[in-house]
Formats: structure tokens, sequence, C-alpha cells
């Protein structure tokens, strides 16, 4: 491949361009000074000729197949070096002094023991390498910038001297290693530390934070430990400049109080033992007109109602307050302030759901687990931007609006179970054409199953472009961009992201399921249980050949088993016990190869139980109990022939099966009850002219009892008149 002598920039990223690093083609660039071949498909062993390249100050390599060890001779101008995410071995003996940035991670390299580099690093990117100790040499660092050493196997208590002696450190990510022990952060010992990183590591005890007046903190994560105690005041009041504050998942308790923070934009302390209310934590923010985009405090125990001036929170995006103990009602101000995700649920809310919204920004509302009554507001179907809409387990009651759904078309989550919903389900729910979970069990619908809803996709060609899915588990990321010679940072390395914290329960394989935030992608289901709903099952249901749960029971259905539903190929879940079915099992469904549960009792079915074959040779007898007319090795009743079709002794009249199975026929029981009378009056009549005793004491004894009714009705009636 011949290529021109004179380039001095060759990018080339993310174009899956695959092969080896060919060396006539790379080696003879002696002016070029930039080369970027990230994001590709590049495999094979870096060639040793990269030492040629004499102009060469920025190598991005990262997110390829190379394999291999490293060259021993590298661009002597090299500043910029990202071999990130490929499969290279070896020692690390790149030693000019012009560089700076390192970038090795999720590879297998070392630093020899001893080794005392020439250069000053600003970065250095060492995520998933396998290291079980801090590399010596970044003692002898001091211009650091930037220092992830993320997804090691890093051991030992926390190496204070890295605080010490690196007086320029920004960036601070020791994430996913196994330190022990307090850890103690000062700084008084980092004055220009802006971004600090240490989540998702094993330290625990106290946090002892001596945050002095010059703290210049922008971003802290600490999530993902186990640190406890109260949070320092300290580092609440003097770091005035922190805007990223996380300490989720960790077992802070206490009250916390964010004092000077006023320009706090993340906040995320979710998963820990907090108390307080919300104007405790946000002190000085109720004459603001901004506060944290994200907030995030579910699973905490605080308390209290939602604050009217947080309205005024007008960049608010994210507000989960799941699992608390806060009550009050919900404000229409609150839903106007450009919320996009809204979690309020597990919390003893109550009072009636705002009747206004947001049309452009709300995505999603979980309101479970609450005590709201009234109906849902109209307004709501208005939020064409809304994707999931959980009520469940409220005290809502009335029947569901009766509008167009067309503003919903991009729902994805409908779930109404465990209210008072009643009426007939709407037509316009067929209109929710990206529906991929519906669940309207346990409420008070009644009528027929609408034969519309073969509309909903349930994941199928309704689910939008692959590559923008509406749930996601990162709700923004950003990191620390590469800006010349001057501010030489790595890129894309993504030290902070906001995660979703987003979650549904449905309830599929006789269990509710929590799915969270991406799996909400992938799951679909109907679950229409626990209502009373009247008629046959709709045939075209069998269509929704993308639907992994489908729950039709306790309901008042008739008719037979459509055998349309061997068109589902992907059901997971088929749950149609507790109606009035009759007919046989459709033979067809043993060809379900993806059924896990599957019910059908408590019906009137009859006839032979599909062969024990294919996911069917799983299902125990509990499946079919019920239905007294089914035969078969799994009911452990014998079907009198070999063929498919029951006998006649087995089939029910067509009177039977409008019934139940076990009403009687009136002519039958009055023309024997006639007999079995007439035959004991003769027994009795005979028994009495053969035996003469037998019959004066019979005369006796019904004398008396004459004798003495005459003696009761006489004296009763004489002392009622008298």
């Amino acid at each position: 491949m011949w290529a021109p002598l004179s380039l001095k920039a060759l990018y080339l990223y993310d174009n899956k361009l695959s092969g080896s690093l060919s060396k006539q083609s790379l080696c003879g660039l002696k002016d070029l000074q930039l080369l970027d071949l990230s994001f590709n498909e590049f495999g094979g062993t870096l060639p040793q000729c990269l030492g040629n390249l004499t102009s060469l100050t920025f190598l991005h390599l990262s997110e390829n197949q190379l394999t291999g060890y490293l060259p021993s001779f590298w661009p002597p101008k090299l500043q910029y070096l990202d071999l990130s995410h490929n499969h290279l071995d070896g020692i690390f003996s790149v030693n000019y002094s012009s560089l700076e940035v390192i970038g090795l991670s999720g590879n297998k390299i070392t630093f020899e023991n001893g080794w005392i580099p020439s250069f000053q690093l600003r970065a250095l990117i060492m995520q998933d390498c396998g290291l079980e100790s801090i590399p010596e040499f970044l003692f002898h660092q001091f211009k650091l910038e930037v220092l992830d050493l993320s997804h090691n196997k890093l051991k030992g208590r926390f190496p204070y001297w890295l605080l010490q002696n690196n007086g320029g450190l920004e960036i601070l990510d020791l994430k996913n290693n196994s330190f022990n022990g307090q850890l103690e952060i000062g700084t008084n010992m980092l004055p220009s530390i802006q971004y600090l990183n240490l989540a998702a590591n094993h330290f625990e005890g106290d946090l002892l934070f001596s945050a002095g007046d010059d703290c210049k903190l922008i971003a802290l994560d600490l999530s993902h430990n186990n640190f406890s105690g109260e949070v320092p005041e300290r580092l609440l009041s003097n770091c005035i400049s922190l805007s990223y504050l996380r300490l989720s998942h960790n077992n802070f308790h206490g009250q916390i109080a964010l004092f000077n923070l006023t320009r706090i934009a993340d906040l995320e302390l979710h998963d820990n033992q907090f108390e307080g209310t919300l104007s405790s934590l946000f002190t000085n923010f109720s004459h603001q007109s901004y506060g944290p985009e994200v907030l995030h405090l579910s699973n905490n125990r605080l308390h209290g109602e939602i604050p009217h001036w947080m309205s005024n929170f007008t960049g608010l995006g994210y507000l989960n307050l799941r699992h608390n103990f806060f009550q009050g009602q919900i404000s229409c101000q609150l839903l106007s302030t450009g919320i996009e995700y809204l979690d309020l649920s597990y919390n003893s809310f109550s009072g009636l759901l705002p009747s206004c919204s947001n049309e452009n920004s709300l995505r999603q509302i979980n309101l479970q687990g609450n005590r709201f009554s009234g109906s849902i507001p109209e307004a709501w179907v208005n939020i064409s931007t809304l994707n999931l809409l959980d009520v469940s387990d409220n005290e809502l009651s009335g029947t569901i609006f009766n509008k167009s759904g067309e503003n919903l078309s991009g729902l994805r989550v409908l779930l109404l179970r465990g209210n008072h919903f009643n009426g007939f389900i709407p037509n316009w729910l067929c209109q929710l054409n990206n529906v991929s979970l519906l669940d309207l069990s346990r409420n008070s619908f009644s009528g027929s199953i609408p034969h519309c809803l073969y509309n909903l996709s349930f994941g199928g060609e309704g689910e939008g472009h692959p590559y923008d899915p509406p749930f996601s588990d990162i709700l923004f990321a950003w990191g620390i961009g590469y800006g010349g010679s001057s501010k030489t940072l790595l890129d894309n390395t993504d030290i902070f992201y906001g995660e979703i914290d987003e979650e549904s329960e449905f309830v599929t394989k006789y269990r509710a399921d929590t799915y969270k935030n991406k799996a909400l992608n992938y799951m679909s289901g109907l679950d229409l249980s626990n209502n009373n709903l009247t008629g046959e099952i709709p045939y075209e249901l069998g269509a929704l050949c993308q639907i992994h749960a489908l729950n039709l029971s306790h309901n008042q259905l008739i008719g037979s088993i459509p055998r349309s539903f061997a068109n589902l190929s992907q059901i997971e879940s088929l749950d149609l016990s507790y109606n009035i079915l009759s007919g046989q099992i459709p033979v067809e469904l043993i060809n379900l190869n993806f059924l896990e549960a599957f019910s059908v009792a408590h019906n009137n079915l009859s006839g032979r139980i599909p062969d024990m074959k294919g996911q069917f040779s799983t299902f125990e007898s509990k499946s079919y109990e019920g239905n007294p007319f089914l035969c078969g090795t799994q009911v452990r009743r014998k079907c009198h022939d070999d063929n498919d079709e029951p006998s006649p002794s087995q089939m029910e009249s067509p009177q039977e099966a409008s019934g139940k199975w076990y009403e009687i026929d009136r002519e039958i029981f009055l023309a024997s009850f006639s007999v079995t009378f007439i035959m004991f009056f003769l027994s009795v009549i005979i028994i009495l002219y053969v035996n003469p005793y037998w019959q004066q004491k019979l005369i006796y004894h019904t004398r008396q009892h004459l004798f003495s009714c005459y003696y009761f009705l006489y004296d009763n009636l004489v002392k009622l008149f008298v």
C-alpha cells in the first residue's frame, strides 16, 4: 500500500478496519506527527519499526485486537501514547522526556521495580491491567493530573505517599481494588486536585477528610465502598466549587447538609442510611433559582415533604427518591421544571395526581407503592416524550381516560397493576405501537379482551432504532479530552458519568421480577390477570410472536385455548389458570421451545394432555389441576385409548361445556329420589306387618306424642287468651 511521505496527520478511527499494521504503510511516514487508528479491528503485533517515526508525537491505538509484546523502540518525540483495550503483554520501557500521557488499560503490561523514568507524566491510565501493586516509578512523578489504576488487584492500605508527593494531582481513580482500612484524604497535600474518583473499592471505616479553605474539588466519587460514619462537615462547607458528589452504596448515616455547595449539579447519595428532610439537606437553597441537575437519594431514611421551592430548580432533570419515607402531595410546579426522570416509588405520597405536565420533557414516571387516589389525569395523555409510566400499587380508581393514544406512541412500559380501575379495557391502548410491558392486573376491568391488542409490538418491529434504545444505564458521561501540547490529557476516559437507576416490577413465571435500566429494552409481557374479563380469548393474540410473558389468569374467560398460541415462539411464561376454558389443550404448544412456566389449572379442559416432549416434559401436575376431565401421565389419569381424541365418556356434552362439571341433572335427581323414598316407605310397612310387637310399640309412642302435643298447645293457647 502506497502512502505519501509528507503526510503529517492520519485519522482512521472507528472505521471497522481489520488486518495487521503494515510495516510498508506506516514505517515510511517520516513526517507523520499524529496517528489515530483507535476503535478498529486491527490484529497482530506492533511493528518494531515504529521507532523510525521520528516526528510522531501522538499515537492512539486503543480498542483494537493487537497482541504480543511491546516493541523495544518507540518514536523519540512521543508525547501521547494510548494502547488501551488490546491484548498486549510485556514490560513498559519507553523512556523519553517528552512523554506526558500513557494509556495502557485492559492489557497485561507492567513496570520494572526500581525503574526511574526521565519523563514527568500528566496522565496515567491503567484500568484492568492485573496490577497487584502500585508501580514504584509513580513515587518520582510530581506533575500527575490524571491517575487511573481502577479494575486491578491492588492490596494493602491506601498508599499515602501518592498523596504526599503529587502536589499537582487532579484526578485519582483507584476503583475496583482491594484496599483495606481507613482512608484519610487531605486536600492540603493536594492543593490543585479537582477530580477525585475512588469508586468501587473496598475502603472502609470513617471518611477522614481534612479539606482546607482553598479546596478546589469539582468532582468527588467515593461510591461503591464500605465507608461508614457521618460525612465530614468540612467537605461540605469548604469545597464550594464541588459540582459532582457521589457517596452512594456505602454505609454512611446521620443527617447531611450541603451548606455552601450551591454549585452542586450531580448529587448521588443513594443506598446509604442518611436521615433528615430535603429542607435540611439543601440548607442554603431555598432562595436559589437553580439546583442540582441529578438528585438521587433512593434507599435511605429520609422523610418529610418535597419543599415547594424545589420547583425553582429549573435544571433538575433526574429526581429519584425511591424507598424512603416521604409523604404529602406532588405539585404541578415540580413537573414543570423540565424534569425528565421522576421516581417517587415506595414512599407514602397521597392525594390526587397533578393534572399538569411538561409535554416536552418527561420521559419516565414511577409512582409505584404510594397512596395516590383519584384517576389518571387526562393531561398525561399529551406527554409525547413519555416512555415509562408506572402507577401500580396505589389507590387509583375509575375508568382509564377515553382519549386517543397517538401522543403516547413512544410509550414502552405502562404498569397500572394493583389499583381499583374498572370498566372496559379501552381500545386506544392498541395505538401504543411500541409498548413492550403492559400490566393491567389486579383491578376490576370487565368486558372482553380487545381483539386489536395484536397491533402491539411487544418488543417486535416497533422497538425503534437499535442504537437509540429508550432505556439506558447511563444518564450522561464526560471525560478529559486531548487539547494539544499545552494541555495534554487523555481522550475517552469517561471518568465521571451519571447512572440511571430506573426499575419496574413485572410478574412472570409466578414471581415478581425487577427489570432495571437496559433490561427494560429486552423484556416484553402482557398481564390482564385478576380482573373480571369475560368472553373468549381472541385468536389474534397468537400474532404476538415476540412476547415473553402472557398472563390471563383469574378471570371468567370461556371457550377454547386458541391454537394460534403455537405462534408465540418467544413465550417463556403462559398462565391461563382460574378461568372457565373448555376443550383440549392444543398439541401444537409443545413446539414452544422457550416456555418455562405454563398453567391451565382450574378450568373445564378435557382430553389428553400434550405429550411430555420439549418443555412440556418439565411441567408438573399442578399446571393441570382442577380439570377433572384431563387425562395423561401428568395427572395420573389413564386415557381410554392411545389417540389424541378423548373417549365419549370423557367428552362433555354441550350443556356441560357451558356450565360447571359438577352440575346435577334435575330429572334424574327427582326420579332417583322418588324411587328411593317409595322403597324406604314399603320396607317400613312390611317390617311392621311381620312383627306385631314393633307394631304395638309404634302405636303406643305415636299416641304418647299426640297427647303431648295436644296438651302443650292447649296450655299455651289458654295462657294467651285468658
